[in-house]
């Protein structure tokens, strides 16, 4: 054929030469357009389906290329992209070229050239270099295509057959050997001078490849692990191990392809190993089902099954056929190819070959045997039958069956009749289930056939499911037979169920699982892909069964398998490619307004080029410029077309964006500030990104968006760390920590806080500040608590107070008082604590709770005058002050209401909940914990575990023990979540408690030993007498022989001495009551009745009835 020029003007279409020409159309990948890739380009589509047609009818004319000249490059800016680069050289040249004429050699060169050419081209890829004997060629630059390893692979196995049958006109035949490598280049930069121009490739790829084709022997294909990732289970490989590669630091593993793999479906092939179950696909399901049942009764029904990429079509047809796989049935499987859409029945021919079993090796004869045997269904004219199918598979039949003497309409018509012969033969013997995948990508002859199929269909015991992209326009629907079924996206609950499949139920950390959600938007393939890759990455370790985050975590990568097609999108639009990356930039949504700012270029161009964008569907445009919004379509495409941007180009972008969203658009940068803060980062401006975090993080945590605001505090250290380093730039990292401690500890991530808070006080102690000193080591003296290091809690406490007292400021000592209660406290030092407590209220009183020393405002002041009170009500109830304690939680839920700020209200109802659950209140207790329940599940983590076990006691003491149990597996779960050990023990005790009320004295024994065993370890003496005297009720629980009598005796004896010790009265009285049951048990009625005088002596005084827990 001419040119595409020519080719154009022949349809009258010469409006589209531009658009052909922009995105470096030639007549070499004319035969690999799709309709897709038409619409793409802005073709109509009536045009589409004309032009379809003439290249339908190209032939191999269009593959005709220049022999000696590789193919012509784009000469645009360089760019990032995924690249799979085949290395091919000439085994034996050098020895060639001394015995034979140069002239001789030119020619065999000649050929080689050609050979490798013709393969490459019309395996999609593009010839970079030729090099002597080598052979350079891309797959993925200029036009990157979803499958470029796979046609990379192809290519190089096509290289190995094809040079090697080549006739180079000497008495021996050559060979090559081929390295193939993947991975992320630069392309494009023009290199050398004048007509010596051409693009360069900068990364470690290439040379990978030209290292691997060494390691190969001759006639062989070698590659690079990414390539294998991404042909798994499309080809058969032989693991070389890892081998040392010259210019590689460390050892590579590499394969060799010994050929395409046996496996029918490219869908099974790409997840050979392991199939992620499907979800939220119940409905599309149940809807096939009943479609199977209505054809197993006769009714033979067509299902049109449409989705984008990766929506989940095959996962669909393969989750359908594990549900039949028991009942009795025969299966069709047919496949369209990309690169077989000229293929006159193709998927028919590749099903017959599966079928009949041939093999390369076959004879002809054998082959014919084979094929008649698998047409034995065919009908009775086998006689036509079994030539018309043999001539499809080029298979010999002159010496078996005469010819037949047919017109090529003829030849063509029967062949159809054939195909539908054959399937229903197969269905008159049992029920039929057809799957006619990818038929976007059908040749004519089998949509034909197709059409033959649905026309005949409704008698026969027959479902047939036809899978295919948007695109594809169907011809059958509106017939009664036919349903529609279109698969949507998955709603976030389902992609975060997915998600949790495949880390075989190990949580992520939830920001991963929301980040995953929000780059995913819907697609199960993208969330597969992107989850491992995650899990991958190396930022994850397993702790407790779930994931935690090993470092901070970095932004979310383009999973390799996904880089290609996506590329592949914007390559298609490559005229207005760099209009998709400044919105790439700006974000996933961007105005018109600014993108016009950001872009300068001409407005009409611009329109333009965002139309071309919007029709190809990658954005979305709500309202019309200039007060039109566009939004990517999907996020993955969003960071795409920015990964192919050069670091370079990235900053000036950025920088562009921060100056306009400054100057021009303040409402953004006031009200969202961590928007500013990204492009500033990215434009190098990294001071000022620091100080637009930390503003973003305090606005956020005053929303109580606790792990929006970690995040953000986060970035804002991570900024500062790359400055030089001063003492006003370390004091404002000690801050910053300071502000990420308040959010990590109302998510409730204890072990992530200490680290935090150690880092703030090694650079505090560096700098000799005293003031931020103190008040760090007072916070680590909470998370060391809360870990269960009671003994470094104190000592935090009494050094953070030891530093306040040497300054006049009585709300910081206040502070450190008060947390070093909160120490004393857990160790069960009741009256110390109390004592600290009283302190801090009195220390407040005579600084009037100014705030000085805590920070820019009163929120720790506000918050020592609340917690003081309740540490004060949690220390009363245990010692069984009950109407003081009433009192102080009284004044401290009143205070709470006043700030109106979540934790208070949450400490105080926890406080004042437990108090009343102690003096027997049941009910008051339930309705002070519920709302406290409620709001810390919403807000503050950390203290689910306490409030749950509580409200949990107080449910299983009123009789409502399922939904206690429930809440104390909840406590349970959060604490292992949070690593959270202070006081932990109190709620196993409880849970054991509960356990105990339901009947289930195993499990309350397992939890009251393990609540001593914690107590015991974490240095709380109030806890352990606590899990003493549950121990004590459940050995002695209806058992009164004599050696369980005497252990129940030791259990009750160790917590009632504790209980004495440390003036724990309420507990005093039950461990009294436990005892003089044993006493009476054991024969001593009189010591028992003393025993129980004194515990309703104890009772009276505090005014309670005796409770447990």
């Amino acid at each position: 054929m001419g040119s595409i020029e020519e080719w154009l003007a022949s349809l009258g279409l010469s409006e589209y030469v531009h658009s052909f020409a922009e995105n470096g159309i030639d007549p070499s990948v004319l035969r690999d357009l799709t309709d897709q890739d038409l619409k793409d380009l802005g073709v109509l589509l009536g045009h589409r389906r004309k032009m379809l047609r003439a290249i339908n009818q190209l032939g191999d004319s269009a593959a005709a290329i220049s022999p000696t000249v590789a193919t012509p490059l784009p000469r645009d800016d360089a760019d990032r992209r995924q690249l799979t680069v085949v290395f091919c050289d000439l085994v034996g040249s050098t020895a060639l070229s001394k015995r034979l004429d140069p002239e001789d050699m030119r020619k065999i060169l000649a050929a080689y050239y050609r050979g490798c050419a013709d393969v490459v081209t019309k395996a999609g890829g593009v010839i970079a270099q030729y090099m002597g004997d080598g052979v350079l060629a891309y797959f993925g630059y200029p036009q990157a295509h979803e499958d470029d390893a796979e046609r990379a692979v192809r290519a190089g196995l096509a290289l190995v057959r094809t040079i090697g049958n080549l006739d180079f006109g000497i008495d021996e035949s050559l060979r090559v050997r081929i390295g193939i490598a993947t991975g992320v280049v630069v392309v494009g930069d023009l290199t050398g001078e004048g007509e010596a121009q051409e693009p360069g490739v900068v990364g470690e790829t290439p040379n990978l490849a030209a290292r691997l084709q060494t390691l190969a022997e001759a006639g062989t294909v070698v590659i690079s692990t990414s390539t294998q990732r991404l042909t798994a289970g499309l080809f058969d490989y032989r693991d070389m191990g890892l081998v040392t590669v010259k210019g590689f630091d460390e050892s590579v593993r590499v394969w060799q392809v010994l050929g395409p793999s046996g496996v029918e479906s490219r869908f099974e092939a790409l997840h050979a190993t392991t199939l992620t179950p499907i979800v939220g696909r119940d409905e599309e399901i149940e809807l096939l089902l009943r479609r199977w049942q209505r054809a197993k009764n006769g009714e033979g029904q067509v299902v049109l099954l449409a989705g984008e990429p990766g929506i989940g079509k095959s996962r669909l047809t393969t989750s359908l056929e594990e549900r039949l796989q028991f009942e009795p049935h025969d299966r069709l499987r047919y496949f369209c190819s990309r690169r077989h859409q000229e293929s006159a029945f193709y998927p028919f021919i590749s099903q017959l070959e599966r079928a009949a079993g041939l093999r390369r090796d076959d004879t002809a004869e054998q082959r014919l045997d084979k094929l008649e045997a698998a047409l034995a269904f065919a009908g009775d004219n086998l006689g036509e039958a079994v030539p018309l199918v043999a001539a499809l598979l080029s298979i010999p039949t002159e010496d078996r069956y005469p010819t037949l003497n047919l017109t090529p309409q003829q030849y063509k018509d029967r062949t159809l009749s054939t195909i539908v012969a054959q399937i229903k033969g197969l269905a008159m013997r049992h029920p039929l289930l057809i799957l006619f995948e990818d038929v976007h990508w059908a040749d004519p002859s089998s949509l034909e056939a197709l059409d033959h199929l649905v026309d005949r269909i409704a008698t026969l015991p027959v479902l047939l499911i036809v899978t295919f992209r948007p695109e594809f326009v169907s011809r059958w629907i509106g017939r009664s037979e036919v349903t529609l079924l279109t698969l949507n996206r998955l709603h976030p609950r389902q992609q975060a169920e997915m998600i949790e499949r495949i880390t075989l139920g190990k949580a992520l950390p939830k920001e991963i699982t929301d980040r995953i959600i929000e780059h995913t938007d819907g697609i199960p393939l993208f969330v597969e892909e992107l989850t491992k890759t995650v899990l991958e990455s190396g930022v994850l370790r397993e702790q407790n069964g779930r994931y935690v985050l090993d470092r901070p975590l970095p932004p979310l990568a383009i999973p390799m398998t996904l880089h290609a097609s996506l590329m592949a999108r914007l390559d298609r639009l490559a005229p207005v490619r760099d209009v998709a990356q400044i919105g790439a930039a700006i974000g996933r949504q961007f105005s018109y307004e600014l993108i016009s700012a950001v872009a300068s270029m001409p407005t009409e161009r611009l329109d333009d080029a965002l139309d071309h964008l919007v029709g190809a569907e990658l954005v979305f445009r709500h309202g019309a410029p200039p007060d039109a919004e566009y939004t990517f379509k999907h996020a993955l495409v969003q960071d795409a077309a920015y990964s192919s941007l050069l670091r370079d180009r990235r900053q000036q972008l950025h920088a562009r964006i921060a100056m306009e969203l400054e100057n021009h658009f303040s409402d953004v940068a006031e009200q969202q500030p961590e928007i500013l803060a990204e492009h500033c980062a990215q434009a190098g401006l990294t001071e000022k990104a620091a100080r637009l975090w930390l503003r973003a993080g305090h606005n956020t945590a005053k929303r109580a968006a606790h792990r929006e605001a970690s995040v953000l505090f986060e970035k804002a250290l991570t900024a500062l760390a790359v400055l030089p380093s001063s003492a006003d730039t370390l004091g404002e990292i000690i801050d910053i920590r300071w502000d990420l401690s308040h959010s990590l500890h109302a998510l409730g991530e204890v072990t992530r806080n200490r680290a935090n808070l150690e880092n703030a006080k090694d650079l505090a102690e560096g700098l000799g500040d005293e003031v931020r000193l103190s008040r760090v080591l007072s916070r680590l003296a909470f998370a060391l608590g809360s870990l269960g290091d009671s003994v470094g809690a104190v000592e935090a406490g009494e050094r953070a107070l030891a530093l306040t007292e040497r300054r006049s400021d009585p709300d910081a000592k206040a502070w450190a008082t008060m947390m070093l209660a909160r120490s004393r406290y857990g160790c069960g030092n009741y009256e110390r604590a109390m004592v600290h407590a009283r302190q801090a209220l009195a220390l407040l009183h005579e600084g009037h709770g100014h705030g000085h020393g805590l920070g820019p405002d009163e929120t720790y002041v506000k918050y020592t005058r609340v917690n003081a009170r309740i540490w004060l009500v949690l220390c009363l109830a245990e010692l069984g002050r009950f109407d003081e304690a009433a009192a102080l939680g009284q004044e401290a839920m009143d205070m709470a209401r006043g700030i109106n700020e979540p934790e208070q209200l949450i400490f105080a109802g926890h406080g004042v909940g437990r108090m009343h659950l102690v003096q027997g209140n049941l009910d008051v207790a339930v309705e002070t914990l519920e709302p406290a329940l409620a709001m810390c599940k919403a807000e503050f983590p950390y203290y689910v575990p306490r409030i749950a076990s509580c409200l949990g006691a107080a449910y299983g003491s009123l009789g409502r023990t399922k939904e206690a149990l429930v809440l104390l597996k909840e406590a349970v779960r959060q604490a292992a979540a949070s690593n959270l050990t202070f006081g932990h023990s109190l709620v196993l005790s409880i849970f054991g408690r509960v356990c105990q009320l339901a009947g289930r004295e195993d499990e309350a024994l397992a939890h009251a030993h393990h609540a001593i065993d914690l107590a015991r370890a974490s240095g709380e003496r109030g806890n352990e007498a606590w899990a003493g005297c549950l121990l004590g009720d459940l050995v002695s629980d209806g058992n009164a022989t004599a050696p369980r009598i005497e252990e129940a005796h030791n259990h009750y004896r160790m917590a009632l001495m504790i209980a004495h010790d440390l003036g724990m009265r309420p507990l005093q009285a039950q461990c009294l009551y436990g005892l003089s049951w044993l006493q009476k048990m054991g024969g001593d009625k009189a010591l028992g009745e003393r025993s129980a005088a004194d515990a309703a002596s104890l009772c009276r005084e505090m005014g309670i009835k005796p409770l447990t827990g």
